[in-house]
Formats: structure tokens, C-alpha cells, sequence
């Protein structure tokens, strides 16, 4: 029998590793999930406004410690660093993806008007810069609406992630009759996604997109 592949999730919020590890272990049970968090990380972006060579230090330490410990690959699922994934794979010669890339690759294939939903602030330049990345890899106008939902990301910091996903919920109701495609830019959405189907707008979340990248980069 061939040994489980493990999967590390690295995360700076405690928020994306329940949905993530659920996900991963209700649709790919074969796969052995560890976790490597820093809690602290994301009030230290804001305090700073931004990434500073301190925090990629520290999200570089948990990857480093990952593979140090026998990860197959490593899902990065806070999307403020996803624009270091290729550096980090290049650096240990093993898969480490960005749990966000897949989602905005697919989404940024398809015509009409999309909505990008952030809970952290932080997030919302970066996801914006990596969806015109595809737009434009995809010979698509480089368009978008994105609506920072902060008031989310507060209540899911206190724990509350059924506040959380109502005010996400209330947000894709808000926005499905003028858009073709949401996107949930964070993991710590999905739940909310499970509560809603949108009458108009195709939804997009990252934990199953992320997941499919991972698999391929494994067998390749």
C-alpha cells in the first residue's frame, strides 16, 4: 500500500483552517493534512499596512518548517502572499500553492461583469493585481468590482463565523442581479457559499480549485 501524501496548510488566520482541512478531508480522504499557523500574522500586516520583509520571514519559516517535516506540498491559504508561491516553489523544488490562483484563473476566463468579494482589506490589491494577471493571460479586458467586506473579517477574528457568513450571504444577494461571476477571494468565505445559491451569478470559491492544482502538481 503507498504512503498518504501530506498536504501542510500554512496559514496566517485561523479563519481559512477549518474550511480548508474540512475540505480537504471530506473530498480527498487518501490525503494526510497538517497545519502550520501564525495567528498573529495578519494584525501585524495591518499594523504595518502592509508586507514588510519581517512577515515574509515568518510565512517563509512555516513553509520551510513544512517541508522540514516531510510535506508533499504546501496550500498557502491566505491570498495576501500568493504572489510569492513561485518563489517559494523554486526556493524548496516542491509544490506550494497559493489557494486563491486556480479560482481566479477559471474565473477570469468568463465574459460579462465579476464581483470580488474580500474580507481583509489587505488582500484586495493583490487579488485584484492576480485576476488582471489572468485577464490579461486569457485575452480578457481588465475589468472587475471589488467590494471589501471588513465588518466579516471582524466577526470571524471574534470567532462568529455564523455573523461572518451573514454578512457575506447578504453581500453575494446584494450583488447577483448586477454581476455574472462572485468571487470569494478568501477560504474563510466557503461557508457562506454552502448557504447560498445565487439566482444569476456563478460562484467561486478557492478550497476545491486549490485542492485540483495541488493534485495535478503531485502527479506531475
Amino acid at each position: 500500500m503507498s504512503e498518504k501524501k501530506t498536504i501542510a496548510l500554512v496559514s496566517s488566520t485561523i479563519n481559512a483552517v477549518g474550511p480548508m482541512t474540512a475540505y480537504i478531508r471530506k473530498t480527498a480522504p487518501d490525503l494526510k493534512v497538517v497545519n502550520y499557523l501564525d495567528g498573529g500574522m495578519m494584525a501585524k500586516v495591518k499594523q504595518d499596512g502592509g508586507i514588510t520583509p519581517e512577515t515574509i520571514k515568518r510565512f517563509t519559516d512555516m513553509i520551510a518548517n513544512a517541508f522540514a517535516d516531510g510535506a508533499d506540498g504546501v496550500i498557502m491559504t491566505c491570498t495576501i502572499f500568493s504572489p510569492w508561491a513561485q518563489a517559494f516553489t523554486e526556493t524548496y523544488h516542491q509544490p506550494v500553492v497559493p489557494a486563491d490562483i486556480a479560482m481566479l484563473d477559471n474565473a477570469s476566463k468568463c465574459p460579462g461583469r465579476t464581483a470580488i468579494i474580500c474580507t481583509f482589506e489587505g488582500t484586495v490589491e493583490t487579488t485584484r493585481n492576480g485576476y488582471f494577471t489572468y485577464r490579461r493571460k486569457n485575452g480578457m479586458p481588465e475589468e472587475v468590482d471589488m467590494y471589501p467586506v471588513p465588518t466579516a473579517f471582524e466577526a470571524a477574528q471574534r470567532g462568529d463565523m455564523d455573523e461572518c457568513n451573514r454578512i457575506v450571504v447578504e453581500k453575494i444577494q446584494e450583488l447577483d442581479p448586477q454581476y455574472d461571476q462572485i468571487v470569494l477571494a478568501q477560504i474563510s468565505m466557503s461557508g457562506a457559499a454552502t448557504l447560498i445559491e445565487p439566482k444569476h451569478a456563478k460562484l467561486f470559491t478557492s478550497p476545491s480549485e486549490a485542492l485540483q492544482e495541488m493534485l495535478e502538481k503531485l502527479k506531475a
